[in-house]
């Protein structure tokens, strides 16, 4: 990536609650938000519609240009650094994970690729074997508000319980709109018994 792109690329530094936009530490979501949700907060790393992040996303994710995770990696690993200090300890790094079929398709899962990286820049223990996709779903982008939620119902099985109990998650992927995606996630994982989980995001879209 040339030097003038790469300096297009607007890191976030004042994150802010998921859903009303709310100054918030490390994304948290506000008292009045958090009633609604499983997740303690989503930390997000850029802003999507400046500068190539929107164009960097696609290319990694559906053009197999995965040399681009190292990029997008950074934002990641910056954006965990500086706000990891409002997460508490017992982390554990892990990725939204996509159903087998389009795995196969892919030939990789791209929120998996940035985890690693994030847990291997900072020293994170990471598993990426303690949830699992059981039903394949429609793209999200095809759904809003409630059928977004509807999509994803059961989508989600913990295969691990062991491994995440009384464990900060630290659940990683490419980019969230509503959040509905890492929330139905976090709910199984706080079912089975995580402490806090926590989102972490290129982008929001």
């Amino acid at each position: 990536m040339c030097k003038k792109c790469k300096i297009k690329i607007l890191p976030i530094k004042t994150q802010t609650c998921p859903h009303c936009k709310r100054i918030t530490q490390a994304g948290r979501y506000c008292p009045r938000c958090a009633k609604k949700v499983c997740l303690s907060g989503v930390i997000v790393a850029a802003y999507f519609e400046e500068g190539p992040v929107k164009e960097l996303i696609h290319n990694f994710k559906y053009n197999h240009i995965v040399e681009l995770s190292k990029i997008l990696g950074d934002l990641l690993e910056n954006a965990l650094r500086e706000n990891q200090q409002y997460l508490g300890k017992n982390l554990l790094v892990t990725a939204v994970p996509i159903h087998y079929l389009r795995q196969a398709q892919r030939g990789y899962n791209q929120a998996e690729i940035l985890a690693d990286y994030v847990s291997n820049e900072l020293n994170l223990p990471k598993n990426f074997k303690i949830i699992k996709k059981i039903k394949k779903t429609h793209p999200q982008v095809n759904f809003s508000g409630k059928k977004r939620r509807e999509n994803l119902q059961k989508s989600f099985k913990i295969i691990d319980k062991s491994a995440v109990k009384n464990r900060t998650i630290v659940l990683v992927d490419d980019v969230t709109t509503t959040g509905t995606t890492l929330n139905e996630c976090a709910k199984i994982l706080k079912e089975a018994g995580a402490k806090k989980v926590w989102g972490l995001v290129i982008a929001k879209g």
